[in-house]
């Protein structure tokens, strides 16, 4: 027959494996609930905004299109040269548009293309002497 201590050592282990099965279900539950509860708070809040009239994205409103300015470099000034001083009039403000107002035709942006850039001249050889 089955000894008194194997069976207490078994009953013992299932025991301990009970205990651990509900440790990882309560760990599993208060992860589920905890994740719910940070999803609801963030939902909340997005709602909130959109409902408050906040809403980030639609707050930037109507510009005036903006002239395209072309650079020999890229937008970057060659190393050796001194930077250029900013011109005052190459841009149009920003100017924001009323919808009642304003035609149809100013709503869509005018596109302009920047000109090909200049290709860059070839560097002279440096001709050293040799005495």
């Amino acid at each position: 027959m089955d000894d008194p201590h194997r069976l207490e050592a078994k009953g013992l282990a299932r025991a301990k494996i009970r205990g651990k099965r509900r440790r990882v279900r309560e760990i599993r539950r208060r992860t589920i609930r905890g994740s719910l509860a940070l999803f609801a708070t963030a939902w909340a809040i997005v709602f909130g905004q959109l409902v408050t009239g906040n809403d980030p994205a639609l707050s930037r409103g109507y510009t005036t299109p903006r002239k395209l300015i072309a650079s020999k470099h890229h937008g970057r000034p060659p190393p050796s040269a001194p930077l250029p001083a900013p011109e005052e009039s190459a841009e149009v403000p920003a100017v924001p548009v009323e919808p009642e107002s304003a035609p149809e035709a100013e709503f869509a942006p005018e596109l302009e293309t920047a000109p090909a850039p200049e290709p860059a001249p070839a560097p002279e050889p440096v001709v050293t002497s040799a005495s």
